[in-house]
């Protein structure tokens, strides 16, 4: 494990001093030879070099006046950056993304100095923090295996977030399993972290449960989020734990308390031009109405959504999926809606779409040829890759149709699948 010695000033301030004569050396040019003439030995400059000696004040003082550094206007600089770095930090746990891009800049014109600091740990975590939430994956991936050999050095706080930036980091791969598997570790040591954390952390417990559709356990994590998010009056983030629950109320078909949580999402959504918020609110909500049954609302919400999102991206997809599906449009626009499904994605989502896009292209084909293919083609797909929603709905359709036919067999499957994707 590395060490670091701070020195104590005459304020009461810390500073990792070893390390910022090395940056300072280095900067200039200069050899411990040449920094440490007429001042200590080479090799005494080595160990304060290394943090493994504390030296006199007089001494680090000297050192760091050869180079033109006075030690006043070093903590200044210090305490500016910890400030900042503060602020990068509170904007990242309020999804402030606009000024979240602009301190990162501002930050890493400064990375290596922050190198020479007490600061780094911080800085290296909320680095990996900022490029998941960026979607900036490789970076992601190269910042990990740093965060792994910095992990000596954590203090107990800075593991915790280590870990728990590491699941966010799965799930946004779609890792879920090793997400979850992380996250259930994580309840032990949350005692230690900073409170402004822990609405994060249940928020992000309630999304890795959601997608399991562990409904009941996902609830009550979202409304822990909920209450902390209200604390500590970070609102962008309540409006995503707010979202996240109504999405929880619809898999439960609790639809009233569901609707009117939306409205008041995708009212403060627009109010504060959350603009991806605002469509996520839209295709829920959407959803919602379409399993009530209310099919002139759910096309005018799909169709307001279909105009804002960018052509040929999942959530396009998804939303021609629905439109094709409530039949509210011509024959023309079907066959062009059509093709824009099967539009270049990632190859598991390209078969996805590819198999709706076929089936809606099957117009001339008999009902029971229709509810052939989503049985052999469509249900085996869903069930092999994960995709509950469209497993669950699908084997309900099956098992509502075999008991019609009275072949009990098939309908107790698919009755037995309905259930396995209903979660808790």
């Amino acid at each position: 494990m590395c060490y670091y010695l701070y020195i104590l000033t005459k304020k009461g301030e810390f500073m990792n001093i070893g390390s910022v004569i090395k940056y300072y050396r280095l900067k200039h040019n200069l050899t411990q030879s040449q920094l440490a003439d007429g001042i200590c030995s080479v090799s005494h400059l080595s160990k304060i070099e290394s943090n493994t000696y504390t030296p006199h004040e007089e001494t680090y003082e000297a050192l760091l006046l050869k180079m033109g550094v006075q030690l006043k206007k070093e903590l200044e600089h210090q305490k500016r950056l910890e400030q900042q770095l503060g602020r990068f930090i509170d904007c990242a746990l309020h999804y402030d993304l606009d000024n979240l891009h602009k301190i990162y800049e501002e930050l890493l014109d400064e990375d290596d100095y922050l190198q020479s600091t007490d600061l780094v740990n911080q800085y290296e975590l909320y680095k990996f923090r900022y490029y998941v939430l960026d979607l900036q994956m490789d970076k992601a991936s190269a910042q990990q295996k740093l965060l792994e050999k910095l992990k000596a050095s954590f203090t107990a706080p800075e593991l915790w977030m280590s870990r728990f930036f590491q699941a966010l980091y799965f799930t946004t791969l779609g890792q879920q399993k090793e997400a979850m598997d992380l996250m259930y570790r994580l309840d032990q040591g949350l005692q230690s972290i900073p409170q402004k954390l822990e609405g994060e952390f249940y928020y992000q417990k309630a999304r890795i449960l959601i997608v399991h559709d562990r409904l009941e356990l996902s609830a009550y994590f979202a409304e822990r989020a909920v209450r902390s998010y209200e604390m500590h009056h970070n609102y962008i983030r309540l409006l995503h734990a707010q979202l996240l629950l109504a999405i929880n109320y619809t898999r439960r078909n609790l639809s009233t308390q569901a609707a009117s949580l939306y409205e008041v999402v995708k009212r403060n959504a627009h109010l504060t031009h959350q603009n991806e918020l605002y469509q996520s609110v839209l295709y829920n909500y959407a959803e919602l109405m379409k399993s009530q049954k209310q099919d002139s609302q759910a096309f005018e919400l799909f169709s307001e959504l279909k105009d804002v999102v960018q052509p040929g991206s999942y959530i396009h997809k998804a939303v021609i999926v629905n439109l094709l599906e409530l039949k509210g449009i011509s024959e023309e626009e079907t066959v062009e809606l059509i093709e824009q499904l099967r539009m270049p994605g990632t190859p598991k989502d390209e078969e996805y779409f590819k198999l709706y896009s076929d089936y809606y292209g099957k117009r001339e084909f008999s009902q029971q040829e229709l509810l052939n293919y989503k049985e052999d083609k469509m249900f085996p797909f869903f069930k092999k890759y994960g995709y509950i929603k469209d497993t669950k709905h699908l084997s309900e359709e099956l098992a509502a149709h075999y008991k019609e036919q009275q072949d009990w067999q098939k309908a107790y499957y698919y009755q037995t699948q309905f259930l396995e994707s209903d979660g808790d």
